[in-house]
């Protein structure tokens, strides 16, 4: 069995339904039964479970367990107030309950996301496992980057002290249907730019690139981040920290592009407007995915033009609505607003 915390959320959904594709005994556990009909359909039983809670966890399987994807967390984007003291109470002691767990019960393949702002304020590119740590230590971000550090380096202490099988993925900025459409900074909510423009383009209202429109910044399809997950939990020597992102990151003015290729027809093309006077984002990041190609087996398989396209499919879906019977839901890859909005972040 697999055991998988966090499920109900925008990856851990898509992980259970790749599992569940590949024939795999998985149990779903989360803290919210909004998606109950979800896991339903798929036939995979669910646990309500609250990670910060040890008498919880003591309801899951304790023998039988092949690997434990802890996946469950509370994120920036969904917090007004970033002076909660639920990411240390979530990220961090739920995952030391979490790996305690593991401990007890013999569990020995442990699986950890944790998130690109570790590591976002290295100068050099591409950014690769060797070199560590850079983070802003202010911002809207801090406190959970602190919580998710403190997390990692307890499954590096239990993967050396106790000899689990610990797998770190540090994950880009992930893309895809049924994830949050904003974020707060500041106490404000924004709107993702991804989900924006996707929806002008398919309007065929036309697409801002502010400044230059040349930083190169990574993301990736959360497709694609399913099957890292799985490649991890089917790894016999992976170990340790895998940076998980497309590789070589795109500029927002070759994204913007893409938008307009992929949602524009001859009858209503989507034009595309360049704003060379107004301030862009100058920052440029991308991973180096070398280790987890090597050590894992895995890379991307979606480019970006088969993102917005395997996406609108998913939108038209509705597969992630509360209540939605639909089943079968395709994991399989398959190739082949109004107002202005500036293209600073994709």
């Amino acid at each position: 069995m697999i055991i998988v915390t966090g499920a109900t959320g925008f990856v851990g959904r898509y992980l259970i339904d790749l599992l569940a594709t590949q024939k795999k005994d998985v149990l779903a556990c989360g803290r919210s039964t909004k998606y109950a009909r979800f896991f339903e359909d798929l036939k995979v039983p669910f646990l309500r479970l609250d990670v910060t809670r040890p008498e919880d966890l003591d309801l899951l399987p304790n023998s039988g367990v092949e690997a434990f994807v802890h996946l469950a967390a509370v994120i920036p984007a969904a917090v007004p107030d970033i002076k909660t003291d639920a990411f240390l109470k979530v990220n961090t002691l739920g995952t030391f309950y979490c790996l305690e767990h593991c401990r007890k019960n013999g569990i020995k393949r442990f699986v950890f996301s944790t998130t690109l702002y570790e590591g976002l304020e290295q100068f050099q590119l591409p950014i690769t496992e060797q070199m560590g740590r850079r983070f802003a230590i202010t911002g809207d971000h801090t406190a959970y980057v602190i919580s998710k550090i403190a997390a990692s380096d307890y499954v590096e202490h239990y993967t050396q002290e106790f000899g689990l099988q610990g797998v770190i993925l540090r994950f880009t900025g992930l893309l895809g249907y049924g994830r949050q459409e904003g974020y707060y900074a500041d106490g404000v909510f924004h709107p993702s730019a991804f989900e924006v423009f996707y929806r002008r383009a398919k309007e065929g209202l036309p697409l801002e690139i502010w400044g230059e429109g040349m930083a190169r910044r990574d993301s990736l399809y959360v497709k694609d981040a399913a099957r890292a997950i799985f490649a991890a939990i089917k790894s016999e020597r992976g170990r340790g920290l895998y940076l998980i992102g497309s590789g070589s990151g795109r500029t927002v003015a070759e994204e913007v592009m893409t938008f307009a290729e992929v949602f524009g027809v001859p009858q209503r093309p989507v034009s595309v407007v360049y704003r060379p006077e107004m301030e862009d984002k100058k920052k440029s990041y991308y991973f180096d995915i070398s280790r987890a190609k090597a050590e894992l087996d895995w890379e991307p398989m979606y480019t970006f033009a088969e993102v917005l396209r395997d996406y609108d499919n998913e939108v038209a879906s509705g597969r992630f609505d509360v209540g939605s019977s639909q089943q079968g839901f395709h994991f399989e890859r398959q190739v082949g607003t109004s107002g202005s909005v500036a293209a600073r972040s994709v």
